[in-house]
């Protein structure tokens, strides 16, 4: 393993040499020697003092015998040079508590790394709960990050991009909301967020060297930590939503874990949208570029990437379609010939994949039957979806979203709403009619009909939106009489 005389410098720490470095200081010398010789550091005594050189930076040591020194300087490059099959065989094991323990050596602070569902695999053991700062008490006893410290983290996106693919990231800690000046790193496997690497600058100030052994040590893990959450056995394994969206049944535990990170809610309303991009911009780098960007403009969105696709997932409680769509436009101002399609509203999210399922419909219905557009929605596109639809529970999802709010109504309180709409529809929306068939009088008829509409979002007066009411009053009766009243609470096989 090639060093830079920052690495060696840090681990010389303890000896507090003088440090004249310039730059970056690369990554290429691989020995000591006592004359010049390339790509080696030359170790030689001036005037009672020890000089570690490579060009013109040179490191300082006072009061220290020749001999030691030297021995001192190349056994850095032998620890190194031992440290690097050791840590390939332990993430080989996915032993990560060894690995971060052994990179205590390097950095001399503490390090933490977390998974993609931010489960702590391990932190570096020469610090006990209470010795560095309360989140690394909490994670330490609890083995996640504190929901108060991801709304903390959350708070800083706008001063650093905390999601940048592989970058280590410096939080200053006057600029943003952590006990010490920290280096931290998303860690990606090509698009795979699989998982974040801090160190935290308690004992000594970071420099070049840090992020270079940060960079080192992600290319070596990195691998492991991706296969790590995608098997099938292990705790939080690929995440909840990965999940979701193949129709894999999740715990409701591990599903309410993930969803208070994001400050989400079991009942929430949510929907799911979907951005194809042109194949020029397919590459994982690009994917998580406009992913990142549109996290970063965005309220407590879940965002997850696969193939030639970004999908969103979006609390209503948090953003509007509208104001996501305006997100993607700006992250995509100079890319053409992109699509977005964007399901029906889903009242929590056990049932993502159907809804997921939608967001492409609406693009492949969109493009049949509009070609040229960019944004298209399910909402317009539902009927010739219930068409060829053929799954029931699939369909109930597919039903239109005012119908479905009001079945939900009449199950809590047997109101008839629908009842009621379903007799308005059969008389042609005549008041007349309506109130003979359901045995009311006319001004009482009209009182709930005022009622009604102060319920629903969509005007039944548009052809389009009463069809699409009408067509899902008469699958949801039809399915009732087949399965019973509980349709669409439990699943059809």
């Amino acid at each position: 393993m090639r060093l830079s005389m920052w690495m060696i410098a840090n681990r010389l720490n303890a000896l507090e040499p003088e440090i004249h470095i310039n730059g970056e200081a690369p990554m290429e010398l691989r020995g000591a020697r006592t004359v010049i010789a390339p790509n080696c550091v030359h170790v030689y005594e001036m005037d009672h003092d020890i000089y570690i050189r490579s060009g013109d930076d040179y490191l300082l040591l006072h009061d220290i015998g020749f001999n030691y020194a030297f021995n001192l300087v190349q056994g850095i490059f032998d620890f190194y040079d031992d440290w690097t099959p050791s840590i390939q065989q332990a993430a080989y094991d996915m032993d990560f508590q060894k690995i971060i323990d052994d990179c205590w050596f390097f950095f001399g602070n503490p390090v933490i790394l977390m998974d993609g569902s931010n489960h702590c695999l391990a932190m570096c053991s020469q610090y006990v709960d209470d010795e560095v700062d309360s989140e690394w008490e909490y994670v330490s006893q609890n083995r996640y990050s504190s929901l108060e410290f991801i709304r903390k983290m959350r708070r800083s996106y706008s001063v650093v991009d905390m999601y940048s693919k592989n970058k280590v990231q410096f939080l200053h800690k006057d600029n943003v909301e952590v006990y010490y000046d920290t280096l931290t790193t998303a860690i990606y496997y090509q698009d795979f967020y699989c998982g974040r690497l801090n160190v935290l600058g308690k004992e000594r100030e970071f420099n070049q060297g840090d992020i270079q052994v940060i960079q080192y040590l992600l290319q070596i893990i990195t691998p492991s930590l991706y296969l790590l959450q995608n098997q099938d056995t292990l705790n939080m394994n690929k995440g909840v939503f990965h999940e979701l969206i193949q129709g894999k049944k999740v715990l409701e535990t591990m599903l309410k874990a993930q969803m208070d990170y994001l400050d989400w809610k079991m009942d929430d309303i949510f929907q799911i949208c979907i951005l194809k991009i042109p194949k020029e911009y397919q590459d994982a780098g690009s994917r998580a570029l406009v992913s990142n960007q549109i996290r970063r403009n965005s309220l407590n969105v879940y965002i997850m990437t696969r193939d030639d696709e970004i999908m969103v997932v979006y609390n209503l409680r948090y953003m509007d379609k509208q104001t996501l769509m305006e997100t993607i436009r700006i992250a995509l101002e100079n890319v053409i010939e992109y699509q977005v399609g964007v399901s029906s509203p889903s009242v929590g999210v056990w049932q993502m994949k159907r809804y997921y399922e939608q967001a492409k419909a609406a693009i492949s219905y969109g493009t049949l039957m509009n070609p040229g557009q960019v944004e298209y929605y399910f909402y317009d596109y539902a009927l010739y979806y219930l068409i060829e639809c053929s799954d029931p529970q699939t369909m109930y999802c597919a039903i239109h979203p005012d119908v479905l709010h009001l079945e939900v109504l009449d199950r809590k309180k047997q109101s008839g709403w629908l009842d009621l709409l379903k007799n308005y529809f059969d008389n042609e929306c005549s008041l007349v009619n309506t109130a003979k068939a359901m045995f009311v009088h006319r001004n009482t008829l009209v009182y709930r009909l005022g009622k009604l509409t102060e319920l629903m979002h969509y005007d039944w007066n548009n052809t389009y939106n009463r069809d699409y009411m009408k067509q899902s009053i008469l699958i949801l009766n039809f399915y009732r009489k087949k399965f019973g009243d509980n349709f669409g609470h439990f699943e059809i096989e």
